[in-house]
């Protein structure tokens, strides 16, 4: 038994290392994918018949194993696109696309021989990946200096970088309190990483000299910079406890997530945004703005991290046939909102900007960034069949609606929260379950779709004014309600779950 236990600690070990080297957050709370039984049934098996990721669904449905196994899953591949039509202007776009190769989901159950009415689990998961690169420039002549006479070079580069992992480490029990009812429990320490970048910078000027108020200038140009940068690892608990009555034809279960516990440990922390403006004039009186230069970075120490997450409740139901070929499993989860909060801050350095900027740009909090979500109700349907003895069809489908879309951030600024491009998911899910010598092989596929119109472009450089009143933004148009984005992802699953002790 020592011995077992060694193995199974190597083992662990070893994924968990190579799990933190493979390093974007999408703002859903059912992105999460374990590559395994459950989620080739879309996740819907709160009711039961999680398998090995019960640990995580409803904790009490641990006790329907019979016996002890050991379970390796990972995603051999998953190709994103991502295309988002109008996002810097009319006619001007964003694409993405990436391959994400990694493993996914460990888990060892431990039936105890001498208490049977026992179960238990340790497991490593990845609860979200997510990834997102997209980079795009406009380069065009036009006339946009209002003292300047002629035609400008108006170049704009846009950046946006986003890196997001959410793992969790946990163990968790069940206890059979009847042969119908069971309850149980898991801890989980969940580690969020974030890298977040963006970046606007812009110029406009002749390409030859000029003179301004008879003064001749070999060179001139006006220029508008942008750019928000924070990163951190934040290291957190939480509890999961699960209900679940089983009878031969049906069974019903429940599962309360709390919200997550911080202030345990956080690194990496890094916090910067910068802000500048230069050689802009007013619109209405011709003349020119304060220039100016706002930027502050702070790190490790310096930088306090509070990445929430909220309280959620899970029911299932899930429907056994006459002869227990054929399985319908039904899910519903509902996620609290989380009023807005300081997701990460840091102090100003006392030399921020001069007096004068003040007046022009909210300097206040410079180095704060803001979260929140909304309340969202999730569903899931998967269906199991046996189609013959050793082999198992199964498909599933889920929503995974966004958290963060049209969201209120007040009294708090949304120009200070982490952007991106806010989708509602649909995942479409189906594999096989072969069995062998004892032993489980999966394989399927996930196919996911996200599309939303008619949200607000991250900035309008299709149709620029050198300083746009309306939104305060210099060298940029009002932005449009017209973006438009599409994301599509295919994922290619593989795992394997060892039995011990059970009949081969």
């Amino acid at each position: 038994m020592k011995g077992a236990w060694l193995r199974v600690l190597f083992v662990f070990t070893v994924i968990s290392l190579f799990t933190v080297q493979l390093q974007a957050q999408s703002f859903n709370h059912w992105t999460r994918s374990f590559n395994e039984e459950s989620s080739l049934l879309s996740g819907a098996v709160v009711g039961g018949g999680a398998g090995p990721s019960a640990i995580y669904f409803n904790p009490s449905s641990i006790s329907e194993i019979t016996e002890s196994k050991l379970s390796f899953h990972m995603s051999l591949f998953s190709f994103n696109f991502m295309n988002v039509k109008n996002a810097l202007g009319d006619g001007i776009d964003l694409n993405g696309s990436k391959v994400l190769v990694e493993p996914r989901f460990i888990s060892y159950m431990i039936k105890p021989k001498n208490h049977p009415e026992w179960s238990l689990e340790i497991a490593i998961l990845n609860n979200e990946n997510h990834y997102s690169d997209m980079i795009q420039s406009v380069d065009k002549q036009t006339n946009i200096l209002t003292n300047i006479p002629g035609e400008e070079r108006y170049y704009a580069l846009f950046q946006y970088f986003n890196r997001y992992r959410d793992d969790w480490f946990g163990f968790g029990g069940s206890l059979k309190l009847s042969p119908a009812l069971s309850v149980g429990g898991s801890m989980f320490l969940t580690v969020q990483s974030l890298e977040y970048r963006y970046e606007l910078d812009i110029e406009a000027y002749p390409l030859d000299s000029v003179f301004i108020e008879d003064e001749y200038l070999p060179f001139y140009s006006a220029s508008y910079e942008e750019m928000d940068y924070l990163k951190y690892n934040d290291y957190r608990l939480l509890w999961k406890f699960g209900l679940l009555y089983k009878k031969k034809r049906f069974s019903v279960g429940v599962c309360l997530t709390t919200p997550s516990i911080g202030g345990i440990y956080s690194d990496g922390k890094r916090v910067s945004r910068k802000q500048k403006q230069t050689n802009i004039s007013s619109p209405e009186s011709g003349e020119a703005l304060p220039d100016y230069l706002i930027g502050d970075f702070q790190e490790k120490k310096a930088v306090e991290i509070n990445n929430k997450s909220p309280l959620s409740i899970a029911a299932g139901f899930t429907f056994y046939s006459k002869d227990n070929t054929k399985t319908l499993y039904t899910t519903v989860e509902y996620f609290a909102g989380l009023d807005p909060y300081r997701l990460a801050q840091a102090d100003e350095s006392p030399n921020l900007a001069s007096n004068t900027v003040s007046e022009m740009v909210q300097m206040n909090e410079w180095l704060t960034f803001v979260s929140g979500a909304k309340p969202v109700l999730n569903a899931a349907l998967g269906y199991r069949w046996v189609v013959k003895e050793n082999l198992m069809f199964m498909t599933g489908f889920r929503t995974d609606f966004n958290y963060k879309k049209n969201y209120d951030y007040d009294p708090l600024l949304e120009s200070k929260s982490v952007k991106g491009v806010q989708l509602d998911y649909y995942h479409l899910t189906g594999g096989l379950s072969l069995r062998i010598w004892g032993q489980d092989l999966i394989t399927g596929l996930q196919y996911t779709i996200g599309r939303e119109k008619n949200q607000k472009q991250f900035a309008n450089l299709s149709d620029p004014v050198e300083y746009n009143s309306v939104e305060n933004a210099p060298l940029q148009g009002t932005r449009q309600n017209n973006m438009n984005s599409l994301f599509n992802s295919l994922s290619l699953y593989f795992g394997a779950t060892f039995n011990f002790g059970g009949d081969k």
